[in-house]
Formats: C-alpha cells, structure tokens, sequence
C-alpha cells in the first residue's frame, strides 16, 4: 500500500469515528436529558461518572494505555478536574431546560472560547481573521438564544459550561506532554466521584430499573464518545478531524425531533450555522499557523 492510500485510509477512518462519536455523544446528552426530568442532576453525572470509570477501565484493555495514579503536575490536574466538574455541572442543569439541538449548538461555542484564551493561557496569538470569525461565531449564539425575546438562564449556564470545557481543553494541551489521556479521564471521573458523593446525602434517591439502564447507557456512550474523538485525532489531522465534530448537531436535532418533538426555529438554525462556520475557520487558523511554526523551526 503507497503512502498516499494509507494517508487517504487513515483520513477516511477518523472522520467515520469523529460521526460516530458525535453520535454516542448525542445519544449521552438525549439519556442525562431524560433523566434529569425525574432524578436529580448531581446524583445522575454521580453515577455517570460511577459507571464512566468502569467503562474506562475495561476501554484500556483496547486501547492499550496504562493509568497512573501518579501524576507530574497533581495541581494543575486537580485544577482541570474542578473546571471539569462545575462545566458538567452547568452543562446538565442547562440540558434539563433547552432542546436538545439548541445545548447541543450552544455548546459548540467553546471552540471561539479557546481561541480567546489559548491567548493568555497557552501564549498563542489571535490575528485579526479570528477575531473577526470569533466576533461572527458570539452573534450566531445571541441568534440561537432568540434576540427577540432575550437571553435565558438555561442559554447562559450552557454558555458556561462551553467556557469551562475551552479551559479544560486548554489545560489538557498542556498536561498531555506528559500524561495520556486513560491517566486524566480517570483523575477526572475518580474526582467527580470522591466530591459529587458528598451531596448523594441530600438528593440520592432510589432508581428503578429503567433508570439505571439510562445511567448505564450514558456512562457506555459518554465512554465510547471520549474514545472516538480521541482515537480520531491520534490517526488524522486535526485540521480534518474537527468540523466533523459538528455532526453531533445533526444527530441532537434529530434525536431530539424524534423524542421530544423539538423543531428548530428560524434563528435556531442560522445561529448554528454562524458557530460551526466560525468554528470551523478558527479551527483552520490554528492548523495553517501550527503548520508554518513547524516549517518555520525544522532543522
């Protein structure tokens, strides 16, 4: 087999599991949204991340890589871990109230989040052309909320919860020189295990079989959804892999047409529009700039 076909092979192969992904993805926020209707939130991401770290480590089996209870940088894990936690804190309080495919669009923002602060956190530089795709990205968030009738709490939790996940993003650039990615998913769930078990005191309530399945099949999802993207984006490009990510909106406006019979709304629709497109072009500008550093620095 050429290079080129391998190339091609390999391409075509992360862009079938980042679909996938999206899908899964898409099928773990349709579950926490159905469940957090009747059990509280704290106790469902509790238990998501309960049966997460289970799934977690028989995924290792697959994909080979050790986790480490040790870490170089504890603190700066830690950090992440917290961000993490409070990000998915809003993320589901906001999922309980907004359609499914408006979260899902809305959270899709953190992309023109990390570009921001990639700036003081990872000291990378924003041209003007970012700055412009970010501007045009935050007026396809005030669309989605419906600038006739004002901005929601739901819409402004979500908008948090992107925030939080660009910062855990940017964090992960920076503790994945030394730490893989098995290491610091299990940090993260084994953290929202040992804190959010704290207020199961107040809110745990008994679930009945269905429900448990929902947590079962969320945290399976949730799982196979990390691993996709993160096995897409060790065998092609990032450049390539990342405006396929998008397709988790499809999937929520379909998952959610057919299970709780949301239709998008005019603004809905040119919103997520505006977001993936600037999404995507910032995406590309980082590429084309991580490619010349490159060029710029071979010996």
């Amino acid at each position: 087999m050429t290079s080129v076909s391998l190339r091609t092979n390999r391409a075509g192969l992360g862009i079938s599991i980042t679909v996938i992904g999206g899908l899964c993805f898409s099928i773990q926020d349709a579950g926490i949204k159905w469940l957090s209707a009747e059990v509280a939130v704290l106790q469902v991401l509790f238990l998501r991340s309960l049966f997460g770290l289970v799934f977690l480590g028989a995924s290792t089996r697959v994909t080979g890589e050790r986790i480490s209870l040790l870490v170089d940088r504890p603190w700066l894990l830690l950090l992440r871990s917290a961000i993490n936690i409070l990000g998915w804190i809003l993320f589901f309080f906001s999922l309980k109230y907004l359609p499914l495919a408006t979260a899902v669009a809305l959270f899709f923002s953190f992309p023109l989040f990390l570009a921001i602060i990639s700036v003081p956190l990872l000291g990378e530089t924003v041209g003007l052309r970012r700055v412009l795709a970010i501007i045009v990205g935050f007026i396809g968030v005030l669309l989605i909320t419906n600038p006739t009738t004002g901005i929601s709490v739901p819409a402004l939790l979500m908008l948090g919860a992107a925030l939080c996940w660009a910062i855990v993003a940017g964090l992960t650039r920076i503790l994945g020189e030394k730490e893989n990615t098995s290491t610091m998913l299990f940090q993260t769930l084994l953290g929202f295990v040992l804190i959010l078990g704290i207020p199961q005191l107040w809110v745990w309530r008994a679930l009945d079989p269905v429900e448990y399945l929902l947590v079962i099949g969320v945290a399976f999802f949730g799982v196979i959804a990390q691993f996709s993207v993160t096995k897409a984006y060790a065998i092609a490009a990032p450049s390539l892999i990342a405006p396929f990510e998008y397709t988790a909106l499809i999937w929520a406006a379909i998952i959610g047409y057919l299970v709780w019979g949301d239709v998008p709304d005019a603004f809905a629709i040119a919103g997520a529009l505006l977001i993936i497109g600037s999404g995507i072009y910032v995406i590309h500008r980082e590429s084309l700039q991580k490619r010349q550093a490159n060029l710029e620095y071979r010996p």
